[in-house]
């Protein structure tokens, strides 16, 4: 809001002091009580200490724009057009005394004058509002605080490293923790993007995350279509009611078409209690919980065998014993390759029509699959085969995903693994999150203005 005359002041002139959150001269009379207030009220001794005449700067000037709100009178304070006591909203107040602040802003660094108020009605006393640019107590202007926001959702940089790019290119020092109070934004365990429109197509998914020692679950909501997430909670447990109420605060019924889950139990009530006309299984589940189970099942019948033929061997080296295992497990291999590409296949036709004649097909020739294969897939697949295969479907054909990739790749960049144990205060993590997720969606958004506009060109 302040500007100099024929350029920007030049913030490299600032002393080498170290510039704090709450760090700024009152001159004594902010702490002053009550009583010796009255007494200094008008005082031509208390104003004669400012030395008003010395002050004066010709090159500073309050910016076009905010010409309305404030002017600087020809002693060089600063004062409000159209005073209003902040706690009465009184209009009939009169000029008190002067107060001497420390100011950096992108485009003025150094001392003001400001004039004090006083309130005739409630006999308060306040200063000329500059709250909309500067937080309170704060000497540090909330555009230039604003950087550091920036910044954090352009990279993971860390404080300090913050601290050193306002020293490179605005010449100032600001302590790492002035900056790290800068970043905090969100207050509490929920995120809320504010993406506006909703496109109806959705992931759900959770992830861990560790706080000083102590697990919590990351609740995701984030838009297919859009490629943005949408919200985002933090909780100690991860209850199907949680996952309810977080999905029916953020995604109104009429926004409700189709939603991904993975294949925990209990997600597939939750979906349609909320009314979602359709909810898909994420198919890469499927897959890694059944290959999880050939696993176990091979390690189980590799131990079994291997007891088995150190009784009957037992003079023999490991050696042969270990290539008398892997031939007995031969054919049991080739058997389970067999039944996992037939079953696997499914995902890769075109059509929700030719996937359910598919699966109607493999129905007739489970009786040819690995025992285990066969009892997982009548329990866990076949009863819900519809809602592994929603995506073929011609409304949601393009739209609705077949996995839930999108929304864990936003994970992977919004918290990577190795940075998922560093935090030690659940609200250093859910900032840096909220940061580097808006950064996401800012890139998003410039990207399909790019597409609009190359399409229009042509």
């Amino acid at each position: 809001m302040f500007e100099k005359n024929n350029k920007a002041f030049p913030i490299n002139t600032v002393l080498e002091v170290q510039q704090k959150l709450f760090g700024f001269d009152d001159f004594d009379h902010g702490k002053r009580k009550k009583s010796k207030r009255k007494n200094l009220r008008k005082s031509n001794e208390f104003q004669s200490k400012f030395d008003v005449g010395d002050y004066k700067d010709p090159e500073i000037k309050i910016a076009e724009k905010y010409r309305t709100k404030y002017y600087i009178d020809e002693n060089g304070v600063i004062s409000s057009i159209n005073p209003i006591c902040p706690n009465c909203n009184s209009r009939k107040v009169t000029r008190w005394c002067l107060y001497s602040k420390n100011i950096i802003s992108e485009h003025y660094c150094g001392n003001i004058i400001m004039q004090r108020y006083q309130c005739k009605r409630c006999g308060k006393t306040f200063i000329t509002n500059f709250n909309e640019h500067f937080d309170i107590y704060s000497n540090i202007s909330n555009s230039l605080k604003d950087k550091s926001c920036q910044i954090k959702e352009l990279n993971w940089s860390s404080l300090r490293d913050i601290a050193h790019y306002y020293k490179i290119f605005y010449g100032i020092d600001i302590s790492h923790e002035t900056i790290r109070k800068a970043l905090i934004v969100i207050e509490g365990n929920e995120i809320d993007y504010n993406i506006g429109n909703l496109s109806g197509y959705y992931g759900y998914d959770a992830q861990w995350v560790r706080i000083n020692k102590k697990w919590r679950f990351r609740h995701t909501i984030y838009d297919l279509v859009q490629i943005m997430p949408i919200a985002e909670l933090f909780t100690e447990e991860d209850s199907n009611e949680d996952v309810h109420k977080f999905i029916n605060k953020y995604i109104d019924p009429k926004d409700r078409i189709a939603i991904v889950t993975d294949t925990k139990s209990g997600y597939d009530s939750v979906m349609q209690r909320l009314k979602f006309k359709r909810h898909q299984y994420c198919t890469f589940h499927f897959k890694k919980n059944l290959n999880e189970l050939v696993r176990t099942e091979i390690r189980e019948r590799k131990r079994k065998i291997t007891r088995k033929l150190k009784n009957i061997y037992g003079d023999k080296s490991e050696k042969f014993i270990k290539d008398k295992v892997d031939e007995e497990l031969k054919q049991f291999k080739i058997e389970i390759r067999h039944a996992l590409q037939l079953i696997y296949y499914i995902f890769k036709e075109e059509s929700f029509d030719k996937a359910e004649s598919y699966i109607q097909l493999i129905k007739t020739n489970m009786v040819n699959f690995p025992k285990f294969i066969s009892e997982y897939l009548e329990e866990n697949f076949l009863p819900y085969y519809k809602s592994y295969i929603c995506y073929l479907e011609k409304p949601y054909k393009g739209k609705l995903d077949d996995t839930n990739n999108k929304t864990e790749g936003y994970f992977r960049a919004t918290m990577p693994k190795g940075q998922k144990r560093k935090y030690r205060t659940l609200k250093g993590l859910i900032n840096q999150i909220y940061h580097r997720g808006n950064g996401l969606i800012k890139n998003q958004r410039e990207k399909k203005k790019k597409e609009k506009s190359k399409r229009f060109v042509r």
